[in-house]
């Protein structure tokens, strides 16, 4: 039996270390759901509102290093907004899962269906939504590395039908890095290069 995009995902974020995701269950949310129910290391924390899930992950994030929230189609991710700008603005890195309507609803005025890009664009470095499953991969490992790198917000927009299907592996996007950088020091001025 192949690994489903959830799953995969799910590994990810283990990988990454991340121990919670701080959401509401959504339909279009389910395949996540269930892939971390199954998971013991990835802890699906339950909040009454998707706005408070965001706050959660933002404090976390504060906290831990990294941090995740998730919202459903809609609604749901619409939620996420306040609390993503606090993390945004505060520097706490976070991964947004924006679960999003079936990609066959795209473009069809479908009841829940918003744009991704334009709702999270001024509150994340990162802000993609993935239409296959080759992509899912990348997009995810982009996001979670712009939010530890840039110490912010990382936006994958994830369609509840592409995170049913089968997982493409990809070697490359399996791995994240917690780079600290410095800056060398040289001389009684630590600003002047040698002579």
């Amino acid at each position: 039996m192949s690994k489903k995009v959830a799953e995969q995902l799910v590994e990810m974020l283990i990988q990454a270390g991340i121990k919670r995701i701080y959401a509401i269950t959504g339909d279009s949310l389910n395949e996540l759901n269930d892939a971390v129910r199954r998971t013991p290391e990835l802890k699906w924390i339950h909040v009454r509102n998707e706005e408070a899930g965001a706050f959660a992950a933002s404090a976390d994030a504060q906290l831990s290093g990294l941090a995740c929230c998730a919202g459903s189609s809609g609604p749901g991710h619409v939620h996420l907004v306040n609390g993503l700008y606090d993390a945004h603005r505060s520097g706490a890195p976070v991964l947004a899962i924006a679960s999003t309507c079936a990609t066959k609803e795209f473009g069809s005025n479908y009841f829940q269906e918003t744009n991704v890009i334009k709702l999270f664009d001024d509150c994340s470095y990162y802000n993609q939504v993935a239409a296959n499953n080759k992509q899912v991969p990348r997009m995810a490992q982009a996001a979670i590395q712009t939010a530890i790198q840039r110490k912010g917000v990382g936006v994958l927009g994830l369609p509840g039908d592409v995170a049913g299907e089968d997982a493409v592996e990809i070697d490359s996007s399996v791995n994240n890095f917690f780079a600290k950088p410095t800056l060398p020091r040289y001389g009684k001025n630590w600003c002047s290069w040698p002579t």
